[in-house]
């Protein structure tokens, strides 16, 4: 009982109280309408390239905005920032809405309304990222506060794609647009109840988004440990954070499925990344998580590789379980890490840099991915990228191994 209450406690907290439920029912609204953008997409397009090349085009600006949204953070009041963020959220998911409801939902409008979205979750993630410090009392449940997020996002992950998958067939893809908007509106009343300080040093203030920009990068380049998790979480964000894109093939193609078999599948890695991110909110120190890191990174690529042997829907499930435990067991200790390392003032700028390396690499990603999709197909796709982060997992272990991870929290 004392496990469970420890892996909530950052729940104590006022402002915390108030952010996490509003992010729980908006990424629900977000992976429904995710889903149904690549059912949608595949549907009209029936082609893995055509959607890799849109979700390119969708995801560049997280390459051009993240690394300035960083500056933006750590100049600017973060209360007044998230506040925006949630009502153009709102924006968006409202309008694609309207255009699918009444018919007019195209490839043209589909893509500008990605940008759209994309631009917002450039600032968004390193946003909501940096500002967890703030939210929460005592920095050390800051480690706590992260692992719920990704809790989070795993609830999300596991909820969203089911009734994604049970609403595309009962009120299609213009419901599932709805139904997000209704869910993320509840986040625009619950940022603004919010309270908290968010002191600016005099440096950062007088410095220009230029001079910012510089120095966030400087001192990312200037620390072996810094660089090593960025890198890590580059390389397999690139692979991993393509199975979205992958499932709505390997669902047709592979397992001969419809959107319910999709929701089943999408689901399965919903609970195993619930699963890990539960065991790790529950952990109260640092010690431990680099190794948790790299038997994760081993268990993800060893899953994407059985997903290449089977077209039978129960094994397929079951690695997918395997890719969701095993992406989270080592996404989740990184971010850990990486925060308990960096100076305060530079929160903003590495969580930036972070960010894109975790979902901005996808522009280039899901172009490479739907390429080589399309070339050799999923079965052997899947075996190929689970052999990369493989190799990958072992050059990392190696470096890990020999780093000693300082917290500055405490």
């Amino acid at each position: 009982m004392n496990r469970i209450a420890s892996a909530f406690r950052s729940l104590k907290y006022r402002n915390f109280r108030l952010f996490f439920p509003g992010l729980v029912t908006s990424q629900v609204g977000i992976w429904i309408q995710n889903v149904a953008i690549s059912w949608v997409v595949y549907e009209i397009t029936n082609s893995p390239f055509m959607m890799g090349l849109i979700m390119f085009f969708n995801t560049i600006p997280l390459f051009l905005v993240t690394p300035f949204a960083g500056v933006i953070i750590d100049k600017f009041n973060r209360h007044k920032l998230l506040m925006m963020i949630q009502v153009l959220f709102a924006l968006q998911s409202f309008l694609i809405a309207v255009f699918a409801l009444s018919g007019h939902l195209r490839i043209w409008n589909i893509v500008l309304l990605g940008v759209f979205l994309n631009i917002i979750a450039a600032i968004d993630t390193p946003l909501r990222q940096s500002t967890y410090i703030r939210l929460v009392d005592d920095k050390r449940d800051l480690s706590n506060a992260i692992s719920l997020n990704s809790t989070c996002f795993n609830v999300a992950r596991l909820i969203g794609p089911a009734l994604a998958g049970v609403l595309l067939s009962l009120v299609g893809a213009g419901g599932c647009f709805l139904i997000n908007f209704f869910c993320i509106f509840p986040s625009v009343i619950l940022v603004a109840m919010m309270r908290f300080e968010d002191k600016k040093s005099d440096k950062i203030k007088n410095e220009t988004i230029l001079e910012g920009l510089k120095e966030g990068w400087e001192y990312a380049f200037s620390s072996e440990q810094i660089l090593t998790l960025l890198a890590f979480i580059g390389l397999f964000a690139f692979i991993a954070l393509s199975y979205p894109m992958l499932m709505p093939i390997y669902t047709k193609d592979v397992l001969h499925g419809d959107s319910r078999v999709l929701g089943y599948v999408m689901s399965s890695a919903g609970i195993g990344a619930l699963c890990s991110s539960i065991f790790l909110a529950a952990k109260t120190t640092l010690r431990g998580l680099k190794y948790i890191l790299c038997v994760g990174a081993f268990l993800l690529s060893a899953a994407f590789i059985c997903l290449g042997f089977t077209n039978n829907l129960v094994p397929a499930c079951v690695f997918m379980f395997c890719v969701g435990f095993g992406m989270t067991s080592a996404m989740t200790p990184e971010n850990t890490l990486l925060q308990s390392i960096v100076d305060d003032d530079k929160r903003g700028r590495i969580m930036s840099i972070h960010t894109i390396c975790f979902t901005g690499v996808t522009s280039l990603s899901s172009f490479v991915i739907g390429s080589v999709t399309q070339v050799i197909g999923i079965s052997r796709s899947m075996i190929l990228f689970g052999s990369i982060l493989f190799a990958a997992g072992i050059f990392f272990t190696v470096k890990f191994c020999r780093m000693q991870f300082e917290s500055k929290l405490f």
